[in-house]
């Protein structure tokens, strides 16, 4: 009996261990999996974004200095505009053509250049869109006649098209969604800071070598750049990947390449009624930030000759002014991107494009300096609000192995119609004045803005855009 009974207590005992594990081990999973959940995995993503911050952290800044280098030549054009059409006696039509031939050239190489980047990578797009550009402002500098300066300009455009879809697509994968504005605001101040600082210095040197000794001056450094940047994205990029033996090396940074994980998802799989809803937004969308960069590229040539021939404002003076638009994107291009990350990028486009007009408008009448001053830092700000969030807003809605391509779309839409509207502004100007053109380039941007804004809105039923 003692036998069984005993027996029997260790079999109570064994069951009663085997009930307690069966009970307790859900129990340490579940504590388990929430400890998991809420205290390390929380820690593990943010330590993974802080390593992919600091990992791309080098790649951006170097893309912010090719960025500068690569608009040196182009920033220096309309500052010297008063120069060039004092030597060859130009009419307000004639002098729109000096920036339009460069910005025709400009825009449609962004169609090629964007899909070759997608297929080649971006190293030697970038290297044409920095010293290619040098070598043909030289040409610029050395033709005697204005037909060769038009050539020289030209040659400029077909050059430079590669680097904006290249470096855009770049920061696109090694960004994630959520900071893509800010990253993307961060690389424009690269060329804000171009556009800065370059019609300061020509300022300077014009005085002494004339308009064509200062673009032959500037060619020689941003050509020894250009060379630096290629070399530099050659370690950064494709070293890496040679190394491990990667295929593709020469292609967009992957994770595989840089260390980087791609931080993007291309837009989720939809039907047919989605990708036309998207085809359409997307449509409405380039032509809305088209007509806005436009309505600001194409009335920025004229501000120098609109101070120097109707405000009575010295050449040189009218030359740098310019600075103070300029100056804003050092601010404005990452703040605009931030605000893009946080409160959505088409609601930034859309009240940024409801400003501008007005703002451009202002430019008229606007007592200078001070005032004057105010109305174009104002024209920089919404200015550099617009570029960090439409870039944003093409990685968000373009698969990755196609944003090179829709992104040199993007920069030709917007390059184009300032070509177009530049010269006929000019003619405006010519024939009504300079308060006809400007305040009816004012009023384009306005109405398009609304139109498209309106559309896009219409356009939603399919899909949520931010």
């Amino acid at each position: 009996m003692r036998q069984s009974a005993s027996g029997a207590s260790r079999q109570s005992s064994a069951c009663s261990r085997t009930r307690s594990s069966t009970i307790s081990a859900p129990v340490l999973t579940d504590t388990t999996a929430r400890f998991v959940n809420n205290r390390v995995m929380p820690h593990t993503a943010q330590s993974a974004a802080r390593d992919q911050s600091v990992r791309s952290g080098p790649i951006i800044g170097l893309l912010a200095g090719a960025h500068f280098s690569h608009h040196v030549m182009m920033a220096i054009i309309i500052p010297l505009l008063p120069f060039i059409r004092d030597e060859f006696g130009l009419s307000y039509a004639q002098s729109g053509l000096v920036t339009a031939a460069f910005t025709i050239a400009y825009g449609f190489s962004q169609l090629p250049a964007g899909w070759l980047a997608d297929r080649i990578g971006p190293r030697y797009p970038l290297l044409a869109g920095i010293t290619g550009v040098a070598i043909a402002g030289a040409v610029v500098g050395l033709s005697p006649l204005y037909g060769g300066m038009i050539a020289g300009l030209v040659l400029m455009g077909i050059a430079g098209g590669g680097y904006h879809p290249s470096s855009s697509a770049v920061i696109g994968r090694i960004v994630e969604p959520h900071r893509r504005g800010r990253a993307l605001g961060l690389h424009i101040i690269g060329g804000s800071s171009s556009y800065f600082l370059s019609p300061l210095i020509a300022a300077a040197i014009v005085t002494t070598l004339g308009w064509r000794g200062t673009f032959l001056t500037l060619s020689i450094p941003v050509a020894i750049l250009g060379l630096i940047t290629f070399v530099l994205v050659g370690r950064m990029i494709d070293r890496p990947a040679r190394a491990r033996g990667v295929a593709g090396a020469d292609r967009v940074p992957t994770a595989e390449r840089t260390g980087v994980q791609p931080a993007d998802a291309s837009p989720a799989p939809e039907d047919s009624a989605g990708r036309t809803a998207r085809t359409a937004h997307m449509t409405l969308f380039l032509v809305m930030t088209g007509i806005m960069g436009a309505g600001v590229g194409s009335t920025i040539p004229y501000i120098p000759l609109y101070l120097v021939d109707v405000r009575g404002v010295d050449e040189a003076i009218a030359a740098s002014v310019l600075s103070i638009i300029f100056a804003a994107g050092f601010f404005a291009a990452p703040l605009g991107g931030m605000l893009s990350d946080r409160i959505g990028r088409i609601r930034v486009m859309i009240v940024t494009g409801l400003l501008t007009g007005p703002v451009i408008a202002l430019l008229i009448g606007a007592p200078f300096p001070v005032v004057f001053a105010v109305v174009l830092l104002a024209i920089g700000i919404l200015m550099f609000f617009r570029m960090p969030t439409s870039e944003a807003h093409i990685l968000a809605e373009v698969p990755a192995s196609r944003r090179s391509t829709v992104l040199g779309i993007y920069f030709f839409a917007s390059s184009e119609a300032g070509a177009v509207l530049t010269p006929l502004l000019g003619a405006t100007i010519d024939r009504w004045g300079f308060p006809v053109g400007i305040i009816g380039m004012g009023t384009m941007v306005t109405v398009v803005t609304l139109v498209c804004g309106l559309a896009m809105f219409l356009v939603r039923g399919r899909r949520i855009v931010r």
